[in-house]
């Protein structure tokens, strides 16, 4: 048939017009069987990748919600434990001060006790 060369290299026509039509064949084909199935799949994944984006911006949003709740709650904690502290500190100084005064009058009790024994023993 008409073979030339290109190049030096020898071209059969025959061949190439075989070559073009069975690759036009196996394009059509491509693009009438697989090609809308690929894009069916690809536009699944496409919508299965935003349900997933959308559901961990959900999940970021309440995520950070649950953080600032954890956090008034632990600044609220702090507050309660130094009001707490405080009232156990002035209650512990009331109660070392009535210790004081109770220790006093019974220091006193004694010594006023000694003094009457001492003045019957003298008398």
């Amino acid at each position: 048939m008409g073979d030339f060369t290109i190049f030096g290299l020898p071209i059969a026509l025959g061949t190439m017009i075989y070559q073009a039509i069975l690759f036009t064949v196996l394009f059509i084909l491509l693009r009438k069987f697989v090609v809308p199935k690929l894009i069916a799949v690809l536009e699944t994944r496409k919508g299965t990748i935003e349900k997933q984006l959308l559901l961990a911006e959900t999940y970021k949003k309440e995520g950070e919600q649950y953080a600032k709740e954890q956090h008034e709650l632990l600044q609220k904690a702090k507050f309660e434990a130094k009001e707490l502290m405080k009232r156990s500190e002035k209650e512990a100084q009331n109660l070392i001060k009535m210790a004081k005064e109770e220790a006093n009058m019974i220091r006193q009790q004694a010594y006023n006790l000694s003094l009457k024994e001492q003045q019957r023993d003298a008398g």
